[in-house]
């Protein structure tokens, strides 16, 4: 019985990752493709690191949430052409442009998720 729960629990959690990872890149999406918004604070890079975050944490979601690391690792590179879409799609709002350098910093933000995960995520199955 307690095994059931045990296993019950590990599945909500599993879907609860993957609902917030679905949530992470409708608001990525969402905030790509509206106007620029001006934050009232803010450093030289601040977009960078916005970037890299945001990229980090949406190639880290599937990883976690996905049972198999076939199906996460998948999840995680495809937040890639992700990224080059959007920024392609930045070219066509008001006041966005394009940029290789976001592009280079998204991917940059994958492969970090990637191998952050891979390397603190104990008993991946493939």
């Amino acid at each position: 019985m307690r095994f059931q729960y045990k296993l019950k629990n590990t599945a909500i959690l599993f879907k609860l990752i993957l609902i917030v990872w679905f949530i992470s890149i409708g608001t990525v999406i969402y905030l790509s493709i509206i106007p620029r918004i001006e934050l009232p604070f803010g450093f030289k890079w601040d977009d960078k690191v916005h970037h890299f975050l945001a990229y980090l944490w949406l190639s880290a979601l599937p990883l976690l949430g996905f049972r198999r690391l076939k199906l996460g690792l998948t999840g995680a590179v495809l937040m890639i052409p992700l990224g080059i879409g959007l920024e392609f799609a930045q070219h066509f709002v008001p006041g966005r442009f394009f940029s290789i350098f976001d592009m280079i910093i998204n991917t940059i933000g994958v492969i970090s998720g990637i191998f952050l995960v891979k390397h603190l995520k104990p008993n991946t199955k493939q």
